[in-house]
């Protein structure tokens, strides 16, 4: 007997390139984000920072600013009411905003000033008056009178970790070793929407439309620190102007705002200015990364050690997990050893930033394995297969799926990698700029976060069957909309135009953090979990019916196709949806319990794998000679994601994360003052980021099948996995090119005229 039980793997419209469902509304500016939420006779709320990056207020005169024209209220450490800090998870600092007086860096809330005009509010928040006994300030990974940290572990595994023995091994005859130091500055996140919050009460309750990558956890907090409980509070994001890790933790302006609409009795708006989104919601932190490599003469690695540095602040909570996100995962080593250290600084709280560690972690790993098949005289790809690694390094077990082998052949053949001349500086484009090709392997874990999801079966007015599948996850811009409706489409067998996804509320089905590519995983589990409970309420509805067609069968032997409900093994018997909603309720749905969350929670035979996504990119940049300004002019990526729902949306995240990772590689970085510790560039003007004139040609392509070892859909995400590697792979292309390795980004004209 044939099944249709949730692990059947899914048909069209899954893997059909289709438009984005919010296309044609974002572009003609009918979507609605967090500032433009419809809360009539709102007030507004703006934010007072410290100047002073360490140190503690002594005195706060707001005499002025309650006498400005339009001012309803002035919250300060000494006024504000009290909050409860209930649970650490739900907080992006180790403190709750305006609760003491302390400072631990500059661009800290410390005072929130509400008018009823957003002039009036600017201008009165210049107006406070703020005296400090100010204290040098810790600003750097090598300030002695930081505070050292070796954390433990966190959600990638233990963060101190030895197999073997690295030492004897790297002293071993015949061994090539390198050895090498790779930094990555501070870079902040810059979206083109900056953080907002509406916030009203009514009756008790509280509303908020905020800019969030978890409208579930914001509730949770919100409810926590309010003193709550989760019904009592509604989130509302519909639309996200973009994320990449900013709006995933819990900040304090969103507190803030609630706090402030509470105290005036009005809606209350609060959005960030574009400098404050540089201290007040995170970045990712400095790092600095010491890879040591051993190999044969064959160039089989014989030990591999990576320690790594990166900082936060006093009250922050994020670790770079560097090591854990690379060389724990990449290439096989019978000796591995990596460390990760904290040093607590007086710059603000650091935080998620697309991929995480992985990131850092293989911009520093995959520079290294350059510089080692240079040594070695390998060619780059011929070095990365001999060190294939069909488990993980770290903990033996092997991956559910690894295509890695194929995404080097087909990103070589598409690039053109065998007509390469290894010898830095032999290539030429013809207006006579040097040219260099570099490559490197990317990679990002499979995550899965506890999602439920609904789906609806109704009838339309037409008398046609139309589905509605909904869940509490949000839509970072990444094209949320569009592959849920996909997905749903699929599940339900109805036309794609018959279907519609509700997300960005956390009245619906309870979802997790849009963050670590794990939603379309977590949510696609979520759907075909609750489509096999609305195929049990849907049977069971038509053998209501004496003489129907499918009398005896059980739900696993039903599936979904061409708007019917029929037998897995015979189509031919079966009936139209249609008729079993005619006559009924509204509808008819199916919500599934709450998936698990992690390895911890996999089923059995999920903890005998490890789960993760592989690539890889090549990479041509040319050089101009008289001025060395890298310009990269084009790339080619292969992606091994596990079955791509939608390859137009799909290749445009890859496509976004290349670009992201170009801005990294060459161009981005946050610069402080060392005499106070306030960003010196925080703006779009002086903080360069990657434009239209800087992007050539992006190729991308995606190889290897489902994962249905990780979810029924057979998926997994595809964010963050884009920008692992890309700046190691311009990296390498520009030592190619001018024989001069940069290990410190950005790699800029400046550094590339240094003396060698």
């Amino acid at each position: 007997m044939a099944s249709a039980s949730d692990s059947s793997p899914p048909v069209a419209p899954v893997g059909e390139p289709r438009d984005r469902v919010d296309g044609r509304a974002k572009v003609t500016g009918r979507v609605v984000y967090a500032a433009e939420a419809p809360v009539r006779n709102a007030v507004h709320a703006v934010l007072v920072s410290s100047t002073i990056a360490r140190g503690e207020i002594t005195a706060m005169d707001a005499a002025s600013v309650e006498r400005s024209p339009g001012v309803l209220a002035v919250l300060t450490p000494k006024n504000m009411p009290k909050l409860e800090y209930v649970d650490a998870k739900f907080h992006a600092e180790k403190r709750l905003p305006l609760g003491d007086l302390r400072i631990y860096y500059a661009g800290q809330h410390i005072a929130v000033v509400v008018a009823d005009t957003l002039e009036r509010a600017l201008y009165a928040s210049t107006l406070l008056r703020v005296s400090y006994r100010e204290e040098p300030p810790v600003l750097g990974l090598g300030d002695p009178a930081a505070k050292i940290e070796w954390p433990k572990g966190e959600m990638t595994g233990p963060l101190q970790f030895e197999k073997g023995d690295v030492d004897a091994a790297l002293s071993g005859t015949g061994v090539v070793t390198v050895k090498q130091t790779y930094s990555t500055p501070i870079e902040t996140h810059n979206p083109m929407e900056m953080s907002a919050t509406v916030a009203y009460w009514e009756n008790g309750k509280l509303t908020v439309w905020d800019s969030t990558q978890a409208v579930v956890n914001r509730q949770k907090a919100l409810a926590a620190v309010f003193g709550l409980k989760p019904d009592q509070v509604r989130v509302l994001c519909p639309f996200v102007g973009g994320a990449f890790g900013c709006k995933g933790d819990q900040w304090p302006h969103t507190f803030l705002a609630a706090a402030a609409a509470q105290a005036v009795g009005k809606p209350v708006k609060l959005m960030l200015t574009r400098q404050q989104m540089f201290t007040g919601c995170g970045h990712r932190p400095v790092t600095e990364q010491t890879i040591t490599l051993g190999a044969d003469g064959q160039g089989r690695l014989v030990a591999l050690r990576h320690e790594s540095k990166s900082d936060d602040s006093e009250v922050g909570k994020h670790i770079e997990p560097c090591g854990a996100g690379s060389s724990a995962i990449m290439y096989a080593t019978p000796n591995l050893a990596y460390t990760h250290r904290v040093s607590r600084t007086n710059i603000a709280s650091a935080t998620f930033m697309r991929a995480p560690g992985e990131n850092p972690g293989t911009y520093a790993l995959e520079s290294a394995m350059d510089e080692l098949a240079i040594a070695l005289k390998m060619d780059p790809v011929e070095l990365r297969l001999v060190n294939y690694a069909d488990r993980a390094p770290h903990n033996g077990l092997p991956f559910s799926t690894s295509n890695v082998k194929e995404c080097y052949r087909l990103g070589a053949e598409k690039f053109g990698w065998s007509r390469r001349n290894p010898e830095p500086g032999s290539m030429r484009a013809p207006d006579g700029a040097r040219v260099g090709w570099g490559m490197a392997t990317a990679t990002y874990p499979a995550h899965r976060f506890p999602n439920q999801a609904r789906i609806r079966l109704m009838l339309d007015r037409d008398g046609g069957v139309r589905a509605i599948g909904a869940a509490a996850t949000q839509d970072l811009g990444t094209g949320a909309y569009t592959v849920f409706t996909q997905m749903t489409a699929m599940l339900v067998g109805l036309p794609f135009e018959r279907v519609k996804f509700e997300l960005g509320d956390s009245n619906l089905p309870p979802g997790g953090v849009s963050g670590g590519s794990a939603t379309t995983a977590g949510v696609g589990q979520a759907m075909s979990e609750a489509a096999g409970k609305l195929r049990q309420a849907m049977l069971k509805r038509a053998q209501e019916n004496s003489g129907s067609p499918l009398a005896g069968l059980t739900p696993d032997q039903v599936v979904f196709q061409g708007g019917r409900i029929v037998a897995a093994n015979d189509p031919s018997r079966g009936v139209e949806l249609s008729a079993v909603l005619k006559g009924g309720p509204a509808y008819i749905e199916g919500l599934n319990e709450a998936n698990p969350a992690g390895a911890d929670n996999l089923p059995a035979k999920q903890k005998a794998y490890t789960f993760q996504s592989f690539g890889a990119h090549f990479v041509e940049v040319a050089v101009d000679e008289r001025l060395p300004i890298v310009r990269v002019k084009r790339v080619v990526s292969v992606m091994d994601v596990g079955r791509v729902i939608n390859p137009k949306t799909a290749g445009s995240q890859v496509q976004g994360a290349v670009i992201m990772g170009m801005g990294q590689a060459l161009l981005e970085e946050t610069h402080y003052d060392p005499r106070t510790g306030r960003v010196v560039n925080d703006n779009l003007a002086d903080y360069v980021v990657c434009v239209n004139p800087d992007v050539r040609s992006i190729e991308t392509y995606f190889v290897g099948e489902p994962d249905l070892l990780f979810n029924a859909i057979g998926c997994r995400g595809v964010g963050e996995i884009g920008i692992t590697g890309i700046a190691a792979a311009i990296a390498n292309a520009v030592y190619h090119a001018t024989g001069r390795r940069v290990r410190d980004l950005p790699i800029t004209a400046e550094k590339l005229m240094r003396p060698a």
